[in-house]
């Protein structure tokens, strides 16, 4: 049996995934699907009506039994087939068939970039909380231990020597081997943290640290608790459904707070990244995520690497339907020869190229300012003061104690 001549498609209008425009002349389409409906017309010999869900959902079981949005039309046999990033699930394969899956998907999430950490700790950045710790403590500690080891007639100052310097004075003594190992160790400690912390600290000052956001459910779901973040789903998608399916507590969490405050958005409206703001999260499929906000680097956005769950896309297709059997062949391809992931990497591109000649285009190479440095210089006076103080400190003791010392006598 021969191919319809004619197949009437449902499939919801929106950036990056189909998009389409009626004229007196025709039916033009575009986006990463709407040029795989184009191929597997020419492919199979159809022309193609298409004809949106009224409601405007891709389609979810409602409470009278029945099924909306894109999937309840092809359930009901208005149209053969059905399109627009549709997911296969359990449920909705009881109603409709489906094709070979041509790709996979995560459902994550996309909120602002965090701001930048303040630049006066940026001397601090290039170790973390447990390495400084450490630091101080060998620092403070080692001058005693080697006093202690080494010389108790010849004290260790607190000042550190010049590493080549001691080296070449090494080579120079007659010590004991252990007396040695333990100079030597100390020597390289020093040398080493001092080589790998101003390799480092070069970059934290060129290159700004942005402050650590929300990076996986998780977070966001304890975020929203508290009131501290609002997380939008697409309208019309199955998103809440999945995360109170979901056997991590956390998402049934979100899940029901997302319900209870009615957080949805029209993703199929939404082509602006100023459309999120600070406290905001949006969910949704990580593709169209990335091909609305970029790809790091090039995004002024964070698209989350965590997901609820992984899912296939696939055409729905009416019971029964036809030729089922030629239309998986040509999918199956076209998936195996790359064809639809490179429809997906010109999207991602195109992506990138807006990305650079919009928001990066006002980018220029700048030169270290004040402010970059600023938090150096500051622990540097910090430093002299308090070396002053001490100073001062040891000068009035000293003639304390000469003082206590001449009435004693």
């Amino acid at each position: 049996m021969g191919f319809p001549s004619i197949i009437k498609v449902s499939v919801l209008s929106g950036e990056p995934i189909f998009v389409f425009n009626k004229t007196h002349s025709g039916t033009s389409v575009w986006g990463i699907e709407g040029k795989f409906l184009e191929i597997l017309a020419s492919k199979l010999n159809f022309q193609y009506e298409i004809i949106s869900p009224e409601d405007g959902k891709w389609g979810s079981l409602m409470e009278n039994g029945t099924w909306s949005g894109i999937i309840g039309m092809v359930a009901r046999g208005e149209v053969d087939m059905g399109l627009t990033y549709l997911a296969i699930m359990e449920d909705r394969s009881k109603v409709v068939d489906f094709s070979t899956p041509y790709y996979s998907f995560g459902r994550t999430f996309v909120t602002d970039k965090p701001g930048i950490s303040p630049k006066y700790a940026v001397f601090l950045y290039p170790f973390s909380l447990n390495v400084w710790i450490l630091f101080l403590i060998f620092l403070v500690i080692s001058p005693y231990i080697l006093q202690k080891w080494i010389s108790a007639k010849r004290p260790v100052p607190f000042r550190l020597p010049d590493a080549v310097e001691e080296f070449l004075q090494l080579a120079r003594r007659n010590e004991s081997f252990q007396k040695t190992i333990v100079r030597c160790t100390r020597l390289i400690s020093i040398t080493f943290i001092t080589f790998i912390y101003s390799s480092v600290l070069l970059s934290f000052i060129l290159v700004p640290l942005h402050a650590p956001g929300i990076s996986n459910f998780q977070e966001l779901s304890s975020a929203v608790q508290k009131g501290k973040m609002k997380c939008l789903v697409p309208k019309g998608s199955v998103d809440v459904q999945l995360l109170k399916d979901s056997n991590a507590l956390y998402l049934k969490k979100l899940g029901k707070l997302i319900a209870e405050n009615d957080w949805s958005y029209q993703s199929r409206e939404l082509n602006s990244s100023e459309a999120i703001g600070r406290n905001l999260a949006l969910i949704g499929p990580r593709l169209i995520l990335q091909c609305r906000y970029g790809v790091p680097p090039f995004t002024t956005k964070f698209i989350s690497d965590d997901s609820i769950v992984e899912m296939s896309t696939a055409i729905a297709l009416k019971k029964n339907f036809c030729c089922r059997n030629k239309l998986d062949g040509v999918i199956l391809r076209m998936v195996s020869g790359g064809l639809f992931q490179k429809l997906v990497n010109d999207k991602l591109f195109e992506t990138r190229a807006q990305m650079l000649s919009s928001e990066f285009a006002d980018s220029e190479e700048k030169p270290l300012a004040l402010e970059d440095v600023f938090g150096i210089f500051l622990f540097l006076i910090v430093s002299y003061v308090a070396s002053f103080v001490l100073l001062i400190g040891e000068i009035l003791h000293d003639r304390y104690s000469k003082c206590i010392f001449s009435k004693v006598k």
